[in-house]
């Protein structure tokens, strides 16, 4: 059976047709021979030509085998199997090489999820048209007079006037995730259609949140309009972009490219970058989106007339050149580049494979990785326990949250600005499923005379319910740490006796790499710093971690299943194991400080023990080589979870885990650092009393979707939008800094202003 055998290939890989079926369709760009047929996309034959240039300006690509039936084409399969994507391999190469490759959405093809075209389908009455990408949404319409029309010579599918000619598609539940972004591109006669509103496109129809997100239609009045919906505080986040520029000629293409970036609805149409008529909220979630159709077109008759040339929706958050080359691929190849707006980057030139195409991934190496975890064998690693840590110098704070308020909101809703719960990962519950923050009973409750957060086991009827709160929302959007940092918390569990402990108890310290929500065809990066198992009321897994399977079957994953995991300190908490005598016992209503130290060559995990007067002293438990996953971008989660099967609190209907502080240190270096999308550190300018506003001047370039992340003396006060802050009477004293993230910049990079000291 060959690899591109279409059946066979959707049946077990789920990936794309890649120029299998269909009649391709004759459109000019002004492009270099790898695209010969000029339609902006790679067949098989084409990809072959690709591959080979690709060969010539890649060294270590030089002996790699891609034709591997010799039929002299490449599939998509082909260009990925048994390797890592190119795009997260050859970057450095190829751009230092100087090469020209015409730009295609298909270049490197894990960007899509689901991509519907024209070139797919024959000449005719449309009953389905099967999707490219990674997932299998065929779109599709039984009923014939319901069906729309393939036009020959690339003249698109066409929706006639007033005849309720539309597609549907099964549902995306994960359409948050998976569907990051969209390209639609459409021609429509204004004119025509007895009604003032013609839908072209619908993603999970529906009234709620992530529901009918994107949804696209054109009003006679208004123009083209654009929404997507969330949820917050007050009900529905509903946000609307409106278009007046588009072409209603029923001849001309217009091309849209929408999404959602770091908590902002993006769109631009022909080029034009679009606002909404009010300031957006700052943050952005919902819903998974359940028991939804998606429809292309609107059932309903009195709809203009209109085509659709192609409908893509893709992983990740494009950045805002990103966009720009999208709508200039998709210009190209419909010929109407020269609709552009003048400033343009793509009005004169297709756009080429560049910087863009390579974004800053994790690349696993797993002969490494296993000789990483034969390092961890033996006795070496608790060679000092019990000792004074090691001092490693660099680290200054620069987050610190000791609870003096309760944050902590619905991981799913676009409200908070520092604790979401329960997080994105549900079945850390097992059987005592996890709470959101706004439901009951209540799983979060609050010391406020003491100032302490607590997460809660609570017995609701015959269950046991659990609690979770990430820095992050179920978007991945918030608080998160790459490179070199030290991660702290200090804790209370509950005081009990081993035979009242619980066997199914796990609470846990540990962090994701939110990269895998962004990329949902990639491995899934875990840390847990500390996890407690209740079957044993002594044993500690410290720093368990994880390569998980990727979330999507796919073949853009080298590895589909989870690779060796690996655990540093996996151990009973015993006089020997810990040098302390007697050992450590957490079950015991004392509060104790762990600390994770993540330097680039070495780890150190250390803990708080009383001393012969009653008094903190620290002491190191173990030590290892850095992974290099510890290294990537870390969010934080914590949990007092229950795999209920293992056994349940014998007494009472509540246990609480209570959190004192958590804080996390990084190095001073790092701060320093000013990436390539800032052309200095970014400033707080302005007036440094109390009763002032202060403006944080971001210094970034060629950027305009940035977040401003504000911190006094390391609490973080919020993040959002604003580049001003207003000095309150509790500032007095305290270092203010901001952490400007360029979220419109490749890799969304991240730069620090310097701390000022605010006076009265």
């Amino acid at each position: 059976m060959l690899i591109n055998d279409l059946k066979w290939t959707r049946r077990f890989m789920g990936l794309f047709a890649a120029g299998l079926c269909g009649v391709t369709i004759s459109m000019p760009l002004h492009a270099a021979p790898l695209d010969a047929d000029g339609n902006g996309l790679y067949d098989d034959g084409e990809r072959k030509t690709l591959i080979d240039t690709l060969q010539q300006a890649c060294p270590s690509l030089k002996d790699a085998t891609f034709d591997a039936d010799g039929d002299g084409k490449v599939t998509i399969l082909e260009q990925t199997q048994n390797r890592h994507p190119l795009s997260m391999t050859i970057g450095k190469e190829v751009l230092a090489s100087g090469v020209q490759i015409p730009w295609a959405i298909d270049v490197f093809p894990e960007w899509i999820t689901c991509a519907y075209l024209q070139d797919d389908l024959n000449t005719g009455k449309v009953q389905q048209i099967d999707p490219r990408g990674t997932r299998s949404r065929l779109a599709s319409q039984d009923q014939t007079d319901a069906q729309p029309v393939m036009l020959d010579q690339g003249g698109g599918i066409v929706f006639a006037a007033n005849s309720g000619q539309y597609l549907s598609m099964p549902g995306e539940r994960d359409a948050r995730w998976n569907y990051r972004w969209c390209i639609f591109t459409f021609r429509i006669d204004g004119k025509s259609g007895s009604d003032d509103n013609t839908t072209l496109l619908e993603l999970n129809r529906g009234n709620g949140a992530n529901k009918s997100s994107p949804k696209i239609w054109y009003d006679k009045q208004t123009g083209l309009n654009i929404q997507y919906v969330g949820r917050n505080g007050s009900g529905l986040d509903r946000r609307t972009m409106t278009a007046s520029n588009i072409h209603t000629d029923g001849k001309t293409w217009n091309v849209v490219v929408c999404g959602i970036r770091y908590g902002q609805m993006y769109a631009s149409v022909n080029g034009v970058a679009l606002t909404t008529q009010q300031p957006q909220p700052d943050r952005f979630s919902g819903d998974m989106a359940h028991d939804c159709t998606s429809y292309i077109g609107r059932p309903q008759g009195g709809n203009s007339q209109w085509a659709m040339d192609a409908l893509v929706f893709g992983l990740t958050e494009p950045s805002e050149a990103m966009v720009r080359k999208m709508t200039g691929w998709a210009a190209h190849r419909l010929n109407v580049a020269d609709q552009l707006p003048s400033d343009h980057p793509y009005r004169y030139k297709r756009p080429v494979i560049d910087r863009e195409d390579f974004p800053d991934r994790y690349v696993h190496d797993n002969e490494k990785w296993l000789e990483w975890g034969d390092s961890l064998k033996g006795q070496d690693k608790r060679k000092y326990a019990g000792q004074t840590p090691e001092k490693v110098p660099g680290f200054e704070r620069v987050f610190f949250d000791d609870f003096r308020a309760k944050r902590i909101s619905d991981s799913d809703s676009g409200e908070g600005d520092l604790w979401m719960a329960p997080g994105f990962n549900t079945s850390v519950g097992g059987d005592a499923p996890l709470v959101a923050a706004s439901r009951k009973p209540d799983v979060y409750p609050y010391d406020a005379e003491n100032q302490k957060q607590i997460l809660s086991l609570v017995k609701q009827g015959n269950r046991w319910r659990g609690s979770a709160f990430y820095s992050v929302n179920d978007m991945g959007h918030g608080y998160t740490w790459k490179g070199p940092k030290i991660f702290r918390i200090r804790c209370m569990f509950p005081k009990l006796t081993k035979d009242e402990v619980a066997g199914g108890l796990f609470p846990a310290f540990w962090s994701y790499d939110p990269d895998f929500l962004f990329w949902r065809t990639a491995n899934r990066i875990e840390n847990d710093w500390f996890e407690f198992d209740g079957l044993n009321p002594r044993w500690l897994n410290g720093l368990a971690t994880h390569y998980h399977y990727a979330h999507l079957k796919n073949i853009f994953v080298k590895n589909p299943k989870s690779y060796q995991r690996f655990k540093v300190n996996g151990t009973e908490l015993t006089e020997k194991r810990t040098g302390v005598p007697g050992g450590i016992y957490i079950w015991d209503g004392e509060y104790h400080t762990w600390e994770f130290v993540v330097d680039e060559k070495m780890f150190y995990m250390n803990v708080t023990v009383k001393d012969e007067n009653g008094n903190d002293k620290w002491i190191e438990l173990c030590r290892s080589l850095t992974a290099p996953t510890y290294l990537r971008n870390m969010d934080l989660q914590l949990d007092y979870a229950l795999k209920a099967k293992n056994g349940t609190p014998k007494n009472g209907t509540r246990q609480d885990f209570v959190v004192d502080f958590v804080e996390v240190l990084q190095k001073t270096s790092q701060l320093n650092q000013v990436p390539d999308a800032f052309v200095a550190k970014p400033q707080i300018l302005g007036n440094l009393r109390v009763g002032q506003t202060v403006t944080c001047n971001p210094n970034v370039k060629d950027t305009t979707d940035i977040r401003y992340y504000w911190f006094a003396d390391g609490y973080p006060l919020t993040w959002g939008m604003s580049q001003t802050w207003k000095l309150t009477e509790d500032l007095a004293g305290k270092e203010l800094r901001c952490m400007v993230k360029a979220v419109g910049a490749l890799d969304q990079p991240q730069a620090w202003t310097s701390p000022v000291k605010i006076s009265r």
